[in-house]
């Protein structure tokens, strides 16, 4: 079905006509009554995906049956061999048009109505289009009036083919085609790498609905915020520039207080070994200067004794001398030679001394 181009793009399909009968008897139907079309993919994690004109389509009808039903939904009219209605359900929102193309916008899907997950439901009628109403053919026949999709897209690839007509514009790719395929592929990369980038910017808005816009403004914002750093970075580049030639002058200083106290350390060292060699030189002269501090205390002990006789004699003389000056001693020969030879005895030089 590469040729055609169904309403969602690519193709996959949740659920086909007629299944689960079960689930639909309450609603009077045999079954399905139509497509349910799988909508969310990496470039549409909700669901919100374009629904696309599979062939010119002329504006039918649209409602809301709300919580219920097909929620939000539209209808178009599809001229082929046959008439068909095609009526889309459980939208997110739907565009005010009156015609659209092949392969153009009409809506976004959703999960609107009595909905399980975001889908988009197709139900296909053929019938009769008189005074701007249609008619189903075979109301009864069990879906209301509704066929097998497959119905219509297999007439709409024989019409293309008998007619001669292609829906896709010249230089545009052909749906499922292998070109296509690879395009799909760079777009829905592109998609995601979008969704990221919201992310690492801090947008919490849909990816699907953001605008340039808010990432100008977000980028904007970001660009004042480095301008802001880095004035502040400079700054503090200054600042960190002063503090660094200080720690230069610091360490300059420290390096001359280090110079000076090597210097004091080689001297003091010095000093001391000088000081060794000094105590250790005075070690052993000690015993011969101990030995001569003997003999010298010796020696003054004999002239302290001698004093102390000298004096005893001076004063036992001048006793005698102031004696005989008052009269009180009457000199004898003896007393006065006695006197005449100590004047001359301490008048004589001693031990060489000349006269």
């Amino acid at each position: 079905m590469s040729d055609i181009t169904r309403p969602i793009e690519p193709f996959e399909l949740n659920q086909g006509f007629g299944e689960n009968p079960a689930n639909y008897a309450r609603f009077g139907l045999k079954g399905h009554n139509g497509w349910d079309l799988k909508t969310k993919f990496p470039d549409t994690p909700q669901g919100f995906r374009n629904i696309l004109s599979s062939w010119p389509s002329k504006f039918y009808a649209q409602g809301n049956e709300g919580n219920d039903g097909f929620g939000l939904y539209f209808e178009v009219i599809i001229q082929l061999y046959s008439t068909y209605k095609l009526t889309y359900a459980h939208c997110k929102s739907i565009e005010s048009f009156e015609n659209k193309n092949e392969g153009d916008a009409m809506a976004i899907s959703d999960n609107t109505g009595n909905s399980t997950g975001s889908h988009l439901h197709l139900t296909v009628k053929r019938g009769q289009l008189s005074n701007g109403k249609f008619t189903s053919d075979n109301y009864s026949n069990g879906y209301f009036g509704a066929i097998n999709p497959q119905e219509f897209f297999d007439e709409l690839r024989k019409y293309k083919k008998e007619k001669g007509v292609t829906s896709t514009p010249e230089g545009c790719l052909v749906p499922n085609t292998p070109e296509w395929r690879t395009k799909y592929e760079q777009v829905i990369t592109s998609a995601t790498k979008w969704a990221e980038t919201l992310k690492i910017l801090e947008i919490s808005d849909d990816p699907n609905t953001t605008p340039s816009d808010r990432i100008k403004s977000v980028l904007a914002g970001y660009k004042s915020r480095e301008t802001d750093l880095s004035n502040k970075l400079n700054e503090k580049s200054t600042e960190l520039d002063k503090a660094n030639q200080e720690i230069s002058n610091r360490v300059e200083q420290v390096g001359r207080l280090e110079k000076d106290l090597l210097e004091k350390e080689k001297y003091y060292k010095a000093l001391i070994d000088a000081l060794n060699k000094q105590l250790k030189n005075g070690s052993d002269a000690l015993p011969l200067a101990q030995a001569r501090i003997g003999v010298l205390e010796g020696e003054l002990d004999e002239a302290n004794k001698a004093k102390g006789r000298a004096l005893n004699d001076a004063q036992q003389y001048k006793g005698q001398f102031e004696a005989c000056q008052k009269g009180t001693l009457i000199p004898s020969p003896q007393l006065i030679f006695s006197l005449v030879v100590q004047y001359f005895s301490n008048k004589l030089p001693k031990g060489g001394e000349k006269l």
